[in-house]
């Protein structure tokens, strides 16, 4: 009985947790764009050299950026009202990420987050 409830609040939880990851890709897309466009401004002699990105802001802003071509299929896929392509992407692109290991990333870091947590979890005893 334990693990059934444990199971159901899996599912309950599931669709907050992946609107909270889409809102954070959102977020860091955002930050992606002001560092870019403060390592622009720099570029152009507009900003001083202590307002310019640090290395650590570039590298952060390079990762999400090859974020942005794996969130535009799931974010048309998730717009699309057919039931159940959500879900059969989401299945696709976790397969194959696990069959082919490092290779391949489908799916953004924040969702790829979420799939993990849900996928990882221990089953509960009895």
């Amino acid at each position: 009985m334990y693990y059934i409830r444990t199971q159901f609040r899996r599912i309950i939880r599931f669709p907050r947790m992946l609107l909270w990851a889409l809102f954070l890709e959102g977020v860091e897309t955002k930050q992606m764009m002001r560092t870019y466009a403060r390592h622009g401004a720099g570029k152009l002699l507009l900003l001083s050299k202590h307002k310019q990105p640090t290395a650590e802001e570039l590298q952060k802003a390079k990762e999400q950026l090859r974020d942005i071509p794996r969130f535009l299929p799931f974010f048309v896929i998730i717009v699309v009202p057919a039931p159940g392509v959500t879900e059969g992407y989401a299945l696709l692109a976790i397969t194959l990420e696990r069959w082919l290991g490092q290779r391949i990333s489908l799916l953004p870091s924040q969702l790829r987050k979420v799939f993990q947590k849900t996928t990882e979890e221990p089953p509960a005893s009895t």
